[in-house]
């Protein structure tokens, strides 16, 4: 996990009117300080636009988990009250048929004399009377007495069933108007986290042209390509926010850390782990990365995220990939860093290249104190 950095300062938001045209731009690299000045001003307005298209993004992504959890709620209690009605109508069917046993118990007694039984095998015990003698009269007794607490037992079980049969339907209840409930909140946890993903959508429809010419301005003013003006930002990103991250770091291991969210992904997000790797195993050569690099990169980013786009910590909000904390850092390299995760790797890249050196370099440190 990649900890917490310090809140970026910037000035309130800048009208379209605001923003320099390519001929200020091209007129102000005549001149050293007038460049500066102007890329200073360049610098200010892409962190503004970058901030609330994070503080959008940011919000879509805790919706996303919200609804996610919802949903998981939801499963889980449709799952119990099905198990507890299966349980109630069981039970149901097992007193029904030990109250059948009773009945047929009951009817026997009937046909065969039911407690006179007793009085007939005493009686054949009687001195001159003909009777069986001693010995077969008390064999007698034991088969009725066993007759009799058998008819007891069926008669105790039928009422037991029926009482626990009449519990477990009240709890399946229970159970089901709780489902009902649950179902409601995921419904509105998912329709929120639509409309809180259609919101970053829209900013960044709105936003993706002016950052893309002010990045391509900044770029031309200090002579270098548009790639490289954005590594050169999240680079500065790292620089800035060094010890406010390990501090954020050392609270979150104390916390305990982990959780990372398995459910759907939100909406917008395409979950392809390969299609990921594939992507970062193209990219590090820019680096000048070989592939020991990437079997380093493979295992620190299988940890923090197991290579999934929509990967987001409950206990800390680190999203993406490589675990950006919060998600919107990674809007340095690209409005879409929600949705998309070759913004995400770029970021990555670029943040572990300026704090680490190399992937091996971060896995290093994250063998070491479990993040990086």
């Amino acid at each position: 996990m990649i900890a917490l950095g310090a809140a970026l300062l910037c000035p309130g938001p800048a009208y379209a009117e605001d923003y320099p045209s390519w001929a200020e731009v091209e007129a102000a690299k005549a001149d050293v300080s007038t460049r500066e000045a102007e890329a200073n001003r360049l610098t200010a307005y892409i962190s503004d636009l970058e901030v609330e298209a994070g503080r959008l993004g940011d919000a879509a992504v805790a919706a996303a988990a919200r609804a996610a959890d919802a949903e998981a709620r939801r499963v889980a209690q449709a799952q119990r009250t099905a198990a507890l009605e299966t349980a109630a109508t069981n039970a149901e069917n097992a007193a029904t048929e030990s109250s059948a046993q009773f009945g047929r118990a009951a009817s026997l007694l009937a046909r065969t004399g039911g407690a006179d039984s007793v009085l007939r095998i005493v009686a054949a015990a009687v001195p001159g009377t003909g009777g069986a003698g001693p010995d077969r009269v008390l064999a007698d007794l034991a088969r009725a007495s066993r007759v009799a607490d058998l008819f007891g037992g069926l008669a105790e079980r039928a009422a037991t069933q029926r009482a626990a049969a009449a519990a477990t339907r009240d709890q399946a209840r229970i159970a089901a108007s709780e489902r009902g409930r649950l179902a409601q909140e995921a419904a509105d946890a998912s329709a929120a986290a639509q409309a809180a993903h259609e919101a970053a959508e829209a900013a960044l429809a709105a936003q993706r042209a002016t950052l893309d010419t002010l990045y391509a301005q900044l770029a031309s003013l200090r002579d270098r390509s548009v790639d490289l003006e954005r590594r050169f930002q999240i680079g500065e990103q790292a620089r800035r926010e060094a010890e406010a991250r390990e501090a954020a770091a050392s609270e979150a291991e104390a916390a305990g850390g982990g959780g990372l969210s398995t459910a759907p992904p939100p909406p917008g997000v395409v979950v392809d782990p390969a299609g990921a790797k594939a992507y970062a195993r193209s990219a590090i050569g820019r680096y000048g990365w070989g592939g020991d690099q990437f079997r380093c990169l493979d295992l620190l980013w299988t940890r923090e995220s197991s290579w999934r786009a929509d990967a987001y910590n409950r206990s800390s909000g680190a999203y993406g990939i490589p675990q950006s904390l919060p998600g919107s850092k990674m809007a340095a390299a690209g409005a879409d860093w929600r949705t998309n995760a070759a913004t995400q790797i770029e970021w990555g890249l670029s943040y572990i290249s300026g704090r680490y050196g190399s992937p091996c370099g971060a896995w290093a440190h994250s063998e070491a104190y479990n993040w990086y």
